[in-house]
């Protein structure tokens, strides 16, 4: 009965057209597939990101360059109709699909959310193995790179799938994201724009979506998902309601340390009991489901990174506005988490820096051997904010040895020339932008 149901999947694919999508900023170098190095594309990132319409963008890709659809095994993990599915199982997709097709050789193979499957790597490192051309996809990046590093270590290049980038929202709300366009006739509407996606987020289901209420339904219904399916069931968590709070606390406390000494605390005040160990295994956990991310003090020291409160970003700020109502006392944190999301997307290696005295810089950036700093404020328009921000920054670039730094902000452009270091200050909804300043 599976192949008989597989058959119908395979064919179900080829028979319906790709649909239409917004092309992602995130490029795969299609030679990959057709080199003699024959590695494994894998695509990971969160639930309802678009990592299965970013297949489909690799798939219309291959269409246009002359493959034919009956070229492509399509298979997504996810439909019940195949599951529960075991390892051992895998082998039916290829026999239903040469039942279909007797005449094809080897097809490019898409599977979609591949970590559903217990040790599927077996079966994908057979295939590699025999020259088949192959793009996963997963939503769980400790066991797809694990299983990766162990199993596939040298075969694969992986690529990450966010909500969308402004970027993205843009060209989502029929904007053509052109670097000039900041310039042109749309500006007014791109800060419009901006306005829209530091409140909703980049969740691509959402970009088409007006109504505020249902936004929040949907958002409350990915929390569900995320807690019930990504985290309690598959972690086989017992203690949920401790699970529900660090949550909370994480959603409540974006852009900001996490002490856990202070968590663990906060806990014992409330009469739950939380160890910090657990904490640091559930820290693990939310990383690995990409619900957020824990930024390092920099330091040339492993343990100072370790021991040294971490910095908590978000994967959407859209989730934090709408599941805690916190949207107007927190602005500068949501656009500090908007940069973060940005400059992780750009691939640069992110720490949070704090100087000699004190000081502290939201973003020290590294990528092939270049540092870069980066201070977030929403508002200079007091002077001591201004004056605050501008020292913190300038005693980072004269520690680190950079000549300029960049202060990202709501509305402010500048250029400032002080003790020989350039300050680019620049709006937000630009630098989303522009790829370099």
């Amino acid at each position: 009965m599976i192949k008989e149901n597989l058959k119908i999947m395979l064919k179900e694919f080829h028979d319906l057209s790709v649909p239409d999508l917004i092309e992602r900023d995130q490029k795969v170098d299609l030679s990959v597939l057709r080199s003699p190095i024959n590695k494994i594309i894998t695509v990971v990132g969160p639930r309802r990101a678009g990592k299965t319409y970013f297949l489909f963008q690799i798939i219309k890709k291959l269409l246009a360059e002359g493959a034919d659809v009956t070229d492509v095994v399509y298979m997504n993990f996810e439909d019940e109709r195949i599951l529960p599915m075991r390892s051992e199982d895998l082998q039916g997709i290829l026999d239903a699909y040469f039942e279909l097709y007797p005449k094809k050789h080897k097809p490019y193979i898409f599977f979609d959310e591949i970590q559903n499957i217990s040790g599927w790597y077996k079966f994908v490192r057979r295939l590699n193995d025999r020259g088949f051309n192959i793009v996963l996809t997963g939503s769980n990046s400790r066991m797809l790179g694990h299983e990766i590093a162990t199993a596939l270590r040298g075969r694969t290049l992986t690529y990450e799938i966010f909500p969308f980038s402004f970027r993205e929202f843009l060209v989502a709300n029929e904007i053509p994201a052109q670097n000039n366009a900041i310039y042109g006739e749309a500006r007014h509407r791109i800060t419009q724009l901006y306005e829209e996606y530091l409140f909703s987020g980049g969740y691509p289901e959402l970009a088409f979506i007006q109504e505020k209420a249902t936004k929040g339904k949907i958002l409350q219904d990915y929390f569900n998902t995320i807690f019930y399916r990504d985290l309690s069931e598959r972690y086989r968590i017992k203690n949920s309601e401790l699970l529900r709070q660090w949550l909370n606390i994480l959603m409540m406390n974006i852009a900001s340390t996490i002490s856990y000494h202070k968590v663990e605390n906060d806990f014992k005040s409330r009469g739950m009991k939380l160890s910090r160990a657990t904490l640091s295994t559930y820290a693990r956990y939310v990383e690995d489901i990409f619900f957020g991310f824990f930024v390092e003090l920099y330091s040339e020291s492993a343990r100072k990174r370790q021991i040294n409160p971490k910095k908590f970003y978000l994967i959407d700020q859209g989730m934090h506005n709408y599941l805690t109502l916190k949207f107007s006392e927190n602005r500068g944190r949501l656009l500090e988490n908007i940069v973060f999301l940005e400059v992780r997307r750009r691939g640069y290696h992110v720490f949070y820096h704090k100087t000699a005295t004190g000081n502290e810089v939201d973003f020290l950036l590294q990528d092939k051997g270049e540092w870069k700093l980066i201070q977030v404020c929403h508002d200079l328009s007091h002077i001591e904010t201004f004056a605050r921000e501008k020292k913190a920054l300038i005693a980072g670039l004269r520690e680190m040895g950079i000549q300029s730094g960049t202060i990202i902000t709501h509305d402010e452009t500048r250029e400032e020339e002080t003790d020989s270091y350039t300050l680019h200050i620049v709006p937000a909804w630009k630098w989303l932008l522009i790829p370099e300043i």
